[in-house]
């Protein structure tokens, strides 16, 4: 009780700092939902209530609106990111890639989030990494923490004082994993309970607590049956990963016989459905893929990490053929960059190697509603429509952008030429380059 009592304060607290109800000029460019097409306003006027939703997004005419406009004509207006994947704890190791994903793990990857125990450096390195997020123009993202429930608690308190939304997961790891970072499945279920308690559904719902199997190599059944019904009670996400890499389904399968594939784990253990964002994808069988797709789980598209590791090339068609809902995911610390820019490069050229080409506008999307959907949030943001939370980004303006195409290539390939300038979520600034002021 008083647990919840505290989230409702800090609720009051953070819904307060919205400012007044405000107008934003600017170009824009949006995904709609219902729509393959893009928007595309070359001079408009976004409406933010003062609840911090859009109220109305139109061309500009003078006079339309009589309260404070911010002046954004040198800038295209875009939704803020939305990045399905990624590790907490993995901040500092980014582009240490040292071999295949299970020696990448136990060489790099598992000593790293041994030093999460410690609540001042895990302190340290979450404000660097919101500082990464917001900077590079995601406002909505889904982390995995470490298994330490001290490094998870400190991840929603940073989150919370600095207004990113996020889904966030304390990391399940009870077997095949060094002892630093195995938690017994009772232990683990009663920190996930008080951390549900204490932050799920904090500030109206910006913050999110997803139940979060490392993968089905590092879980036993007890461990994910129980966090499959913790999951059910709650109506919390699930997020984990799937056929990565061939050696791990190897694994999988000699650590759990009683399936029969991958996705059989956790359909078995009640960790597979509409709620579930199954990470990588890459080696899923045809009938895994049906399943899947029948379950209504989404998929975490993770081209870069997925290079950079040889893991392998998932077939996008494979999800889009079914009805499938695929976000992107930069998978820090496999993936190189916090730039979902560099993600949407990344599928494009996955995509041209398989020989099923992606336009620039399916992936933009997939990086803003797409990932909004998987994070069952396309209703609340991803687009920018009325009636949904004011999450944007601003990007500077090359000279060359003077239509819809130019303003595209912009927002999906040519970061370096468009650089993010502010971040906002529900209309509340969050980041501001240093050479804006």
């Amino acid at each position: 009780m008083a647990a919840s009592m505290a989230r409702g304060r800090r609720a009051r607290s953070l819904r307060a700092r919205r400012g007044p109800r405000a107008g934003y000029r600017g170009t824009f460019l949006t995904p709609t939902r219902g729509s393959s097409e893009l928007r595309y306003v070359s001079d408009g006027l976004m409406i933010v209530g003062e609840d911090g939703r859009i109220e109305s997004l139109e061309p500009y005419e003078e006079g339309a609106f009589s309260g404070v406009t911010h002046d954004l004509t040198g800038a295209l207006v875009i939704p803020g990111f939305v990045d399905t994947h990624l590790h907490f704890p993995q901040t500092r190791i980014i582009g240490s890639a040292s071999g295949p994903l299970l020696e990448w793990l136990e060489s790099t990857v598992f000593p790293e989030e041994a030093r999460f125990s410690d609540a001042l450096f895990a302190r340290d390195v979450a404000e660097e990494l919101i500082d990464q997020c917001v900077a590079n123009g995601t406002t909505t993202a889904g982390f995995f923490s470490s298994s330490s429930s001290v490094a998870t608690e400190v991840l929603f308190e940073a989150l919370e004082a600095h207004g990113l939304r996020a889904v966030v997961g304390l990391t399940l790891m009870d077997q095949n994993c060094p002892d630093a970072l195995r938690v017994d499945a009772d232990t683990a279920m009663a920190a996930s309970r008080d951390l549900v308690a204490r932050f799920h559904g904090a500030d109206d719902g910006r913050l999110g607590f997803a139940v979060t199997p490392r993968f089905a190599l590092s879980c036993s059944r007890d461990l994910m049956e129980k966090a499959g019904k913790l999951a059910h009670e709650h109506s919390l996400v699930v997020q984990t990963h799937v056929a990565e890499n061939e050696r791990e389904l190897e694994a999988v399968r000699a650590a759990h016989p009683w399936a029969s594939d991958y996705v059989e784990v956790y359909e078995k253990v009640g960790l597979l459905g509409s709620r579930t964002i199954l990470a990588h994808a890459i080696h899923l069988s045809g009938s895994e893929w049906d399943r899947v797709a029948a379950s209504g789980a989404k998929i975490a598209h993770c081209p870069d990490s997925n290079f950079f590791l040889g893991s392998g090339r998932m077939k996008l068609d494979d999800a889009k053929s079914r009805g499938v809902s695929v976000g992107l995911g930069s998978d820090v610390a496999a993936g190189r960059s916090f730039d979902m820019r560099r993600a949407i490069a990344y599928a494009y050229d996955n995509a041209l190697i398989l020989g099923a080409p992606k336009t620039p506008g399916e992936l933009f999307t997939l990086a803003t509603l797409g990932g909004a959907d998987a994070l069952g949030l396309g209703g609340v943001v991803g687009s920018l429509e009325p009636g949904k939370d004011a999450d944007f980004v601003s990007l500077s303006l090359p000279p060359w952008v003077n239509d819809e195409p130019g303003a595209l290539r912009a927002a999906t390939f040519a970061s370096d030429a468009s650089r993010v300038e502010r971040t906002y979520v529900r209309g509340r600034l969050v980041h501001r380059t240093g050479a804006d002021g």
